[in-house]
């Protein structure tokens, strides 16, 4: 079993508050500047063709995909912040830490790839899907990189699907099938052996959005190795503390 303190904080979206806005580079500025571990994004693709750094599949009301690149910038410079390329924030991360890129949509694996690759940073990325064949794709492309299956999205869901949470409960077949390097659950899934179970299959668990203290403090008492987190201040002080116990 690791330590406690060996646990990996990485920052949900960069460093966000009431002046800093998810998923720009001042939000990830921060997240370096706080000496968290990962930086963990959303990647999508514009109408154009660029790859960018956002969460929602809308913007403005508009489908992300279906708008340039630039008509994207302007509306979010109208409204007082800047929309990242993936290049720039990788570019940023480069020597500082390591960026975890969730793709939010199939077909993007070969892009993501490429940009990873000109960047320098095969080795310090960890790229997270919902969509397994997403992640099977990527090791296709390049086996240097990490992937890292995330699960328990339904969990978020107000319809409850048995077969769905058993998959996700669950998931040692998929995660062998798909290659993958890291699980990355909801919290909720964290019960009756699940992180021994993955442990025992040589996976790191990061588990997300773990924000509450008490909670940082449960996830990493059941053996989790990192904690997605969008307070990143009050978990580098519990792995802090957990380190010095």
């Amino acid at each position: 079993m690791h330590a406690k303190g060996d646990a990996l904080v990485i920052a949900h979206r960069g460093v966000t508050g009431v002046d800093m806005v998810e998923n720009t580079v001042k939000a990830f500025e921060r997240a370096v500047a706080l000496d968290a571990d990962f930086i963990e994004t959303d990647v999508r693709r514009t109408a154009d063709g660029q790859l960018i750094c956002f969460h929602d599949g809308k913007l403005d009301g508009t489908a992300v995909k279906k708008r340039s690149y630039k008509r994207l910038q302007n509306y979010a410079r109208s409204i007082g912040w800047e929309l990242p390329l993936l290049e720039e924030v990788l570019l940023l991360c480069k020597g500082n830490l390591k960026l975890d890129i969730e793709i939010k949509t199939k077909g993007l694996e070969e892009q993501v790839v490429d940009v990873v690759e000109a960047t320098g940073m095969s080795r310090d990325v960890l790229i997270t899907s919902f969509h397994d064949a997403v992640l099977k794709k990527i090791k296709r492309l390049d086996r240097e990189i990490q992937t890292g299956l995330l699960l328990g999205r339904r969990l978020l869901q107000q319809r409850f699907r048995l077969h769905a949470y058993i998959q996700d409960f669950y998931p040692e077949s998929r995660l062998k099938n798909i290659g993958a390097d890291a699980v990355c659950p909801h919290y909720h899934l964290l019960r009756f052996g699940f992180v021994k179970r993955m442990h025992r299959l040589n996976l790191p668990v990061y588990v997300w959005t773990v924000n509450e203290k008490w909670r940082m403090e449960q996830v990493l008492h059941k053996g989790a190795n990192g904690l997605i987190t969008d307070d990143i201040v009050e978990a580098m002080e519990v792995v802090k503390g957990k380190a010095n116990e």
